[in-house]
C-alpha cells in the first residue's frame, strides 16, 4: 500500500477530529456519534467504534430517532468502507437513505453521498463516484453552519481528487477548491507527495512541505507528523540518510502522541527500510518485527469489528424475515393436516405428494446453486474485465474475492511486491504470457523474464511448474 492511501485512510476522519477543538464554542458543529466515532477509528480501536454506533443506534431506534438513525447508520458505512467491506458498507449506506424519508437536512445528505462516492472510487467506478461527489457538493452548500459546510467540502474534495489522478489540470483545480475551504497541511503535503511520487521537480515538494508548516492547522499533532515523514520521504529520494531518518523518527513521536496505530505503522515499516539503506541490519529487523506485530493487532482488530456488524446484519435479517417464516410455518402445518386427511381416505395419493416434494427441494436446491454460480460467475466476469482493462484497482478486488490465496502466498514469501503479486493474479485466473503482455504493454519476453524472477523469488525448483504451482497453492 502506497503512502498516498495509506495517510487517506488514516485521515478520513481527522478533519472531524479537528473540529473538536471548537467544541465549547459550537455546540451543534458535528453530531457527538461523530466525534466520538473519529476519537475511536484515528486509535485504532475499531471494535469499540462499531460497539459505540451499534448501542447508539439501539437507543436511537428506542426512541425512534431518525436524525440519530441517519447519522449512525453513515458512520457505520464508513467504518465498513475503511475495513474494505464495500457491499456492507453500501447495505448500511442504503438503510441511512431509507431513514432519510422526506428529510432534507443537508448535512445528512452530503454526508451519505460522500460515502456512497468513496465506495464508487474503490470500485473502479469513476464516472459514477463523481456523479456522487457532485451531489454531496450540491447539498454542502445548502448546509446553514459555515464550519460544517467548509470542513465538509474539504473532506469531498479530499477524496475527490482520487479520480483525477491521471487528470493533472483536473487535480489541480480540486487542490485549489480544497486549498480555497481549508488551506490544511495534509493537503499540501498530499501536493508535494504527487511530485515525489514522481520523482520530478524535488524543489516543488520541499515547497509544498515548507507551505504545510505554516498551514493554520500545522500545531495539530498528526498533521505535524505527516508533514514530517513527507520530508523524510524527500530525503529518501535524495539520498540522505541521515536526514531521512531524523524526519522519521520526529513523525513516529508525532503519530504515537497521536495514538494514530495506522501511521504508526507506516513509520516502523519506513524506520526499517531506511535503517537497511544505512546497513543496520539489528535496528532495521527490530522495526519489521514492531510493524509486523502492529499489523497484525490492526488486521484483528477490524476482523473482529467486522464480525460484530455481520452479526447485527443477520440478526435485522431474522427480524425482518420472522413475520413471514411465521406465514410460512402455518401453511406448512395446514399442509401436514391435509396431507394426513388425504392418507386417511385415499393412502395411494400418498406416493404422488412425496414425489411432488421431492421435485420442489430438487428445483429450489438447482436454483440455490444456480444462483451461487451466478454470483461467482460475476466477480470473475469483473476481475477478468478490470484486468483487460489493466485497472489500478485490480489487485485490491483481486484479494478480496481470493483473500485465502493471497494469504497462502503472503505466508510463503510476504516480501512480495505488488506488482508479483499481480503477476500471480494474472496466472491464478489463467491468464496466458501473451493476454498478460497485451493487458500491462509488454513484450512477450519481459512478461516471461518477470516470471522467471517471481520463480526465484517465490523459492521454486528449476523443474517446478510456476502456473502449477499457483493454481495449486
Amino acid at each position: 500500500m502506497s503512502l498516498h492511501h495509506v495517510v487517506i485512510k488514516s485521515l478520513i476522519f481527522l478533519f472531524l477530529l479537528q473540529t473538536a477543538r471548537y467544541k465549547s464554542q459550537d455546540y451543534s458543529f458535528f453530531p457527538e456519534t461523530i466525534q466520538k466515532t473519529a476519537e475511536y477509528y484515528n486509535k485504532g480501536e475499531h471494535v469499540k467504534a462499531m460497539e459505540f454506533n451499534l448501542n447508539a443506534l439501539k437507543k436511537y431506534e428506542k426512541a425512534g430517532d431518525k436524525d440519530g438513525m441517519v447519522t449512525v447508520y453513515t458512520n457505520i458505512g464508513f467504518l465498513l468502507f475503511s475495513y474494505n467491506k464495500l457491499q456492507e458498507s453500501i447495505d448500511y449506506l442504503d438503510k441511512a437513505k431509507e431513514a432519510m424519508g422526506g428529510n432534507d437536512t443537508p448535512l445528512f445528505w452530503a454526508r451519505i453521498y460522500s460515502e456512497y462516492a468513496k465506495n464508487y472510487t474503490r470500485l473502479g467506478m469513476l464516472d459514477k463516484s463523481n456523479t456522487f461527489f457532485d451531489k454531496a457538493i450540491q447539498y454542502t452548500e445548502d448546509i446553514p453552519i459555515e464550519k460544517q459546510k467548509k470542513y465538509l467540502l474539504f473532506y469531498i474534495y479530499t477524496w475527490k481528487r482520487l479520480n483525477f489522478l491521471n487528470k493533472p489540470d483536473s487535480l489541480k483545480s480540486i487542490e485549489r477548491k480544497t486549498l480555497i475551504n481549508l488551506p490544511s497541511g495534509i493537503t499540501y503535503t498530499k501536493i508535494a507527495d504527487r511530485f515525489m511520487e514522481n520523482n520530478i521537480c524535488l524543489d516543488s515538494a520541499e515547497y509544498y512541505l515548507n507551505k504545510a508548516t505554516t498551514a493554520p492547522d500545522r500545531n495539530f499533532i498528526l498533521i505535524k507528523g505527516i508533514t514530517l515523514f513527507s520530508y523524510g520521504n524527500l530525503y529518501a529520494i535524495k539520498g540522505d540518510h541521515e536526514k531521512t531518518l531524523q524526519y522519521y523518527l520526529q513523525s513516529l513521536d508525532a503519530f504515537r502522541k497521536g495514538e494514530s496505530k495506522t501511521l504508526i505503522r507506516k513509520a516502523y515499516d519506513s524506520l526499517s527500510s531506511v535503517y537497511t539503506a544505512m546497513n543496520n541490519e539489528k535496528i532495521s529487523k527490530e522495526y519489521l518485527e514492531k510493524y509486523k506485530v502492529l499489523n497484525d493487532s490492526i488486521k484483528n482488530e477490524e476482523k473482529a469489528a467486522i464480525n460484530i456488524v455481520v452479526s447485527k446484519l443477520s440478526e435485522d435479517e431474522v427480524k425482518e424475515k420472522r413475520y413471514e417464516k411465521n406465514k410460512m410455518y402455518l401453511i406448512i402445518s395446514c399442509i401436514i393436516i391435509l396431507f394426513v386427511i388425504s392418507i386417511y381416505f385415499i393412502r395411494r395419493i400418498n406416493l404422488s405428494n412425496q414425489l411432488k416434494k421431492d421435485r420442489l427441494l430438487e428445483e429450489q436446491t438447482l436454483k440455490v446453486l444456480k444462483l451461487k454460480k451466478q454470483i461467482n460467475s460475476t466477480s470473475f466476469d469483473k476481475v477478468m474485465k478490470m484486468a483487460q482493462e489493466d485497472s489500478p484497482f485490480f489487485l485490491s478486488y483481486f484479494k478480496e474475492i481470493y483473500p485465502e490465496f493471497c494469504e497462502k502466498l503472503n505466508s510463503h514469501n510476504p516480501n512480495l511486491k505488488d506488482n508479483d503479486i499481480r503477476f500471480c493474479a494474472y496466472m491464478k485466473l489463467n491468464i496466458s504470457n501473451k493476454e498478460i503482455a497485451v493487458f500491462r504493454n509488454l513484450t512477450f519476453r519481459s512478461v516471461e523474464t518477470t516470471k522467471y524472477r517471481l520463480k526465484k523469488k517465490l523459492g521454486l525448483e528449476v523443474s517446478t511448474d510456476l502456473n502449477k504451482w499457483i493454481n495449486e497453492l
